[in-house]
């Protein structure tokens, strides 16, 4: 009810006790508000985080990295600093008030999170909540992607990417960013977001590897792989002799069904070490990029240049749903079923929906 979600003496959160479907999310209130257990702690009040892919597969036990049961899903957080230990206080230039954006292992579905302050940026105070979030979930990871396959520094201007699954939130973002550094941006999706990818600013392929493949191989000085359909195998070819394959992650190996191996380990877990080994080891020009649990100094010097652009309208984070609290459980059904549209899917704990919004591109700005 509306007296819950606006009683500032109650932490309420969506946690997951066993691994399954999303029945197991479940909001929980708590009779109390955070406080600093260590020095370097600070509490943060959330205004949004985010509700993503792979929220939905570790709650379903199908990811390389697990958190114990129980946890609070949401890696990605904007909030105001609520509460500073006395090392945050004397150490860091932050202050009570203050608006921060951070990453984190899980804990975002809530409405106060307990972070480290060496973990946090702090935001710009004409940054929308909304946008800063769409920046840390999807243009950060996009932007570190693009710059491990960076040559000395230099942009991107008439190099020839390719971005594997370009309809996702970090695909989406990469697109942008490569198409605003003058790069040739080609991209692979189901056919009906063409449409949308097109108008990025990208060439659109068919999702199969078999019809993008002939046109593309040996072409490309860049490409991005989330999805790992062959071990990696159709986007190194697709390099040219100087070429860098990033792999971004491994979305279709888990998207398989279970099925137990010996030492009763499941077998999706075998294949993504692998994917992993062969990524790191077996192919050519390849790097595996894995995005760090907390920022740090770079990430600072990202996330106030991508501000800039967003400040200046080049780019534009896009929200494809919001929900509350009570409703994470209808997004997460939502994004496991591809019915959510393009950006980054929200949650804001202070708010109560009945229903779960889904946010029409033509129409939405990030503050909502």
């Amino acid at each position: 009810n509306d007296e819950v979600a606006d009683n500032d003496q109650l932490q309420v959160v969506v946690e997951v006790k066993k691994h399954g479907g999303v029945k197991n999310l479940i909001v929980k209130q708590l009779e109390y508000i955070p406080k600093p257990e260590s020095a370097d702690e600070i509490i943060i009040k959330i205004d949004c985080s985010s509700i993503t892919f792979q929220d939905c597969m570790i709650r379903q036990g199908k990811w390389h990295k697990m958190p114990k049961l129980p946890f609070i899903p949401g890696s990605d957080v904007v909030g105001t600093i609520l509460k500073m230990g006395d090392g945050a206080a004397k150490n860091s230039t932050f202050k009570v008030g203050d608006k921060v954006v951070a990453i984190a292992p899980s804990g975002g579905n809530a409405k106060y999170i307990t972070l480290s302050y060496q973990s946090v940026i702090q935001i710009p105070p004409e940054t929308d909540s909304a946008v800063a979030l769409c920046l840390s979930s999807a243009y950060i990871p996009a932007r570190e992607a693009l710059d491990l396959a960076r040559k000395l520094n230099t942009p991107f201007t008439h190099a020839n990417i390719l971005i594997i699954g370009g309809n996702g939130p970090m695909e989406l973002a990469a697109i942008e960013l490569a198409v605003l550094e003058g790069a040739n941006v080609f991209t692979t999706a189901d056919e009906c977001h063409h449409d949308v990818l097109t108008k990025l600013g990208a060439k659109c392929y068919p999702s199969d590897r078999k019809k993008w493949l002939p046109s593309l191989k040996g072409n490309m000085d860049v490409v991005l792989d989330s999805q790992c359909e062959d071990g990696y195998e159709s986007s190194n070819l697709a390099l040219n002799s100087t070429g860098t394959l990033v792999c971004t992650g491994m979305s279709a190996v888990y998207r398989k069904d279970a099925s137990i191996g010996f030492g009763l380990m499941d077998f999706r877990d075998y294949k993504a070490r692998y994917c992993k080994m062969r990524a790191d080891y077996m192919l050519n020009n390849t790097v595996y990029y894995e995005r760090a649990e907390q920022y740090d100094r770079a990430s600072l010097q990202q996330f106030r240049y991508l501000c800039h652009l967003a400040e200046k309208n080049s780019i534009t984070p896009l929200v494809s749903a919001r929900a509350s609290l009570n409703t994470v459980a209808q997004v997460q059904q939502a994004i496991e079923n591809g019915d959510t549209t393009y950006g980054v899917s929200l949650c804001r704990p202070w708010s109560v929906y009945s229903n779960w919004v889904q946010i029409n591109i033509n129409e939405e700005k990030p503050s909502d």
